[in-house]
C-alpha cells in the first residue's frame, strides 16, 4: 500500500454492503491476559497450530484485491494455496496505543522523524504534512488511540525497549503470525465469516460514519460510530481474544514484502533480506478499501513511511520466561559497543563521554551504577573492579551517611567474592569488592559484572551501594544487563 495510493481524495472501494449494524464493546469469552509489567501491552498467548496461506480464487470480493496477489499464492489454475504451521506465541490485545508510545519516547529520548501523510483538516484528503507527527495529527490525542504515523524503525526500536525492561523477548509478528491469528481458526473470509454486513461489530472499517467525511468512497452501509480512529478495544474480539485484527490501523510486520508467497517460509517465520525495500503490512484501516479488511489482504510500504494509517502491535516469544522486576525503569543503550543497561526512573544520569563512563545515582546518593566500555578484552576484571571502588572513597560519599569525620583511615577494599553468573542471558565475570571503616560502620559494597567480546572489547558494569537493603536491590538490578548479540 504505497504512500501513493493513500494521497487520493478518496479511497474508491468497488464494494458496498447494505446494513445497519450495533456496535458491540463488550468482550466475548476470551483466553487469559497477561503483562509483563503494569504498563506494558496486554498480551493473549495464541496456541500452536496451522492455516492455509491465501484465499481461493473464486473466494467472493477476491477478483477486487488482485493487488497483491499471483498465481502462486492462491488455488486455481496454476497455483494452490499452502499450508503454513505457527508454533505458540503471545501477542498484544491491542495495538500499542498513545500513551504506551510516549512511554518508550519519554525513557529512550528517541527522536522521531517530523512529518506525516494525514487527513490534518479532516476532509477525507490525505497528503504530506510537514508539521505532522504521531502527537499531531489534526485530531483529539486520545491516549488510549493507536499510535499511528510511527515507521517501520520506530515500531522496531519500542519491542527491542520492551525487551529491555521486561526481559522478554518482544519482536514485531511475522506475517504468518498475523494471518494466523487473525483468522483465529476460521477459513473464511473474515475471521468471524462470509458475510460483510457484520463487520461494524468487529472493527473500525470503511462505513456510514467514514462516508460522513469522503461522500465520494463507497462504504459499508452498516455504521461503527466512528468517521476516524477509534481507541483500542471498542469493538468485538476474534476467538482468540484479539481486538481490532481488522480495521483502526494497519500493522508494521516484521518480513520483507514479496508480491508472490513463492520464497515465504511456512513454519511462521519470517521472510527476511538484507537489502529488503519495503515490509509488509496487515489489517486494514478505517480509511481504506474494503477488500483491505479480507483475512488474507496484505500490502506494503517503506520502512521511513510515515502514515496516520499504519500503527502496530507487539509479539513475545513465550520462552523463555521474563526475568526483570517489574520497576518503572529506563535504558541507556550503547549501539557502538552493544550494551544495554535498565535503571530506576528516579535515579539521576550522567554520561561522560570522553572515558566511556555511564554514571546514574539515587537522588540520595546510593546506590550507583556505572558503565565502563573498555577496548582491551584481554583486561582483568580484578584490578579494574579495585580500582573502581578506590575512586569512591576520593569522592567524599561518605558525607551524610555518619557524623563522624571524612578524614578518617578507611581500609583497603577486599575482594569477598569471585566467579561466573549468567546476566541477561549472557555469561559474565562477577565480582563483590567490599571495604568498611570500622569506626563510624561507614562502608559500601561494589558489584562487577563484566562481559569480554573479542569484536568490541570489554563491557563492565559496576553497582555500588551501602549494605543492607540497597545491595540487594542492586544485586536484582545488576540482572537487567543486556548484551545484543
Amino acid at each position: 500500500m504505497n504512500v501513493s495510493a493513500k494521497t487520493r481524495s478518496g479511497l474508491v472501494v468497488a464494494l458496498a454492503v447494505q446494513c445497519t449494524i450495533t456496535v458491540h464493546a463488550q468482550s466475548e469469552s476470551a483466553p487469559d491476559r497477561f503483562r509483563d509489567c503494569s504498563t506494558c501491552p496486554e498480551m493473549v498467548e495464541v496456541p500452536a497450530g496451522a492455516f492455509m496461506r491465501g484465499s481461493p480464487q473464486d473466494e467472493p470480493g477476491r477478483s477486487l484485491d488482485s493487488r497483491n496477489h499471483d498465481e502462486d499464492d492462491v488455488e486455481g489454475p496454476g497455483g494452490k494455496r499452502v499450508q503454513v504451521s505457527v508454533p505458540a506465541f503471545a501477542l498484544g490485545v491491542y495495538e500499542v496505543t498513545n500513551a504506551q508510545f510516549a512511554q518508550f519516547l519519554e525513557d529512550v529520548n528517541y527522536e522521531m522523524p517530523s512529518g506525516c501523510v494525514s487527513d490534518a483538516d479532516g476532509d477525507g484528503i490525505y497528503g504530506w504534512d510537514e508539521a505532522g507527527a504521531w502527537n499531531n495529527l489534526g485530531r483529539d490525542h486520545r491516549s488510549d488511540n493507536p499510535a499511528s504515523c510511527i515507521d517501520w524503525h520506530a515500531a522496531n526500536a519500542y519491542v527491542h525497549w520492551l525487551s529491555l525492561r521486561t526481559g522478554g523477548r518482544y519482536r514485531l509478528p511475522t506475517e504468518a503470525e498475523f494471518e494466523y491469528a487473525l483468522r483465529a481458526g476460521s477459513d473464511t473470509i473474515y475471521h468471524f465469516g462470509d458475510d460483510p454486513e457484520r463487520l461494524c461489530e468487529y472493527g473500525n472499517v470503511p462505513d456510514q460514519s467514514r462516508n460522513a467525511v469522503s461522500p465520494e468512497m463507497i462504504t459499508a452501509a452498516c455504521s461503527d460510530g466512528y468517521a476516524d480512529m477509534a481507541p483500542v478495544g471498542q469493538f468485538k474480539p476474534n476467538a482468540f481474544g484479539l481486538h481490532d485484527m481488522t480495521g483502526n490501523v494497519w500493522e508494521w510486520l516484521q518480513d520483507c514484502y514479496e508480491r508472490s508467497y513463492a520464497n515465504a517460509p511456512t513454519d511462521g517465520s519470517a521472510l527476511r533480506r538484507d537489502d529488503c525495500g519495503a515490509y509488509s503490512i496487515r489489517g486494514g484501516s478505517f480509511g481504506y478499501d474494503l477488500p483491505s479488511l479480507r483475512s488474507d489482504d496484505r500490502s506494503d510500504d517503506p520502512p521511513e513511511v510515515l502514515y496516520d494509517g499504519i500503527g502496530f502491535r507487539v509479539a513475545r516469544d513465550l520462552v523463555p520466561e521474563p526475568d526483570v522486576p517489574d520497576w518503572q525503569l529506563r535504558v541507556f543503550e550503547d549501539p557502538t559497543h552493544g550494551v544495554s543497561v535498565l535503571y530506576p526512573a528516579l535515579y539521576t544520569t550522567v554520561v561522560e563521554a570522553e572515558d566511556g563512563l555511564f554514571s546514574v545515582a539515587s537522588p540520595y546518593g546510593f546506590p550507583r551504577i556505572d558503565v565502563r566500555l573498555t577496548p582491551d578484552a584481554r583486561a582483568d576484571v580484578a584490578p579494574l573492579a579495585l580500582a573502581h571502588v578506590a575512586t569512591l572513597r576520593t569522592l567524599g560519599y561518605k558525607k551524610g551517611a555518619s557524623s563522624k569525620s571524612s578524614d578518617e583511615e578507611v581500609p583497603d577494599p577486599v575482594v569477598s567474592s569471585a566467579g561466573t553468573t549468567s546476566v541477561g542471558g549472557v555469561m559474565a565475570d562477577e565480582i563483590s569488592v567490599h571495604w568498611q571503616a570500622a569506626e563510624s560502620q561507614v562502608g559500601f559494597r561494589t558489584l562487577v559484572l563484566s562481559v569480554a567480546d573479542d569484536a568490541r572489547g570489554r563491557i563492565t558494569l559496576y553497582l555500588t551501594g551501602l549494605r543492607g537493603h540497597d545491595w540487594d536491590d542492586l544485586r536484582l538490578l545488576a540482572h537487567t544487563l543486556r548484551v545484543n548479540r
